[in-house]
């Protein structure tokens, strides 16, 4: 069952990251950028996950270095990570998406790098982010 959860989790903020990669200037991802539902959906499963896991004993709120590594090993705590970081991960997707279009950046590149390393690809669009506003006294950003 761990499994399939698992993989339900994977396949369900790819078409938003999709649209995003492929599609960038057409109607429907633009609806998918400004709609809550998909951080909706995801936080949903990762709430049900969350309960599952607490209620099966993976942890508490010991944030302790022992206690996070056991954790993270159990099946469980394992998707609930796991929830945890493709709701985060899509979040700064799309926040470098509807960003990149005010800035005139284009996001190809860090959406690509956030899908796949996360922070790395949010660090390198702001470091970008940063230079352009640089070079732009109307914005400024503080």
């Amino acid at each position: 069952m761990a499994e399939n959860l698992f993989s339900l989790l994977t396949v369900l903020p790819l078409p938003v990251w999709l649209s995003m990669l492929l599609f960038p200037r057409r109607r429907f991802t633009q609806q998918l950028v400004t709609s809550p539902w998909p951080f909706i959906a995801l936080g949903g499963i990762y709430t049900v996950l969350l309960l599952v896991a607490l209620i099966l004993g993976v942890g508490g709120f010991d944030l302790s270095f022992d206690a996070l590594r056991q954790a993270l090993s159990l099946e469980w705590g394992f998707l609930v990570a796991w929830a945890h970081l493709l709701t985060l991960d899509l979040f700064a997707g799309v926040w470098i998406f509807r960003d990149a279009k005010y800035w005139g950046i284009n996001p190809g590149l860090y959406l690509l790098l956030t899908l796949m390393t996360g922070p790395l690809g949010l660090a390198s669009y702001l470091l970008v982010r940063q230079r352009r506003a640089r070079h732009d006294p109307a914005r400024v950003v503080n």
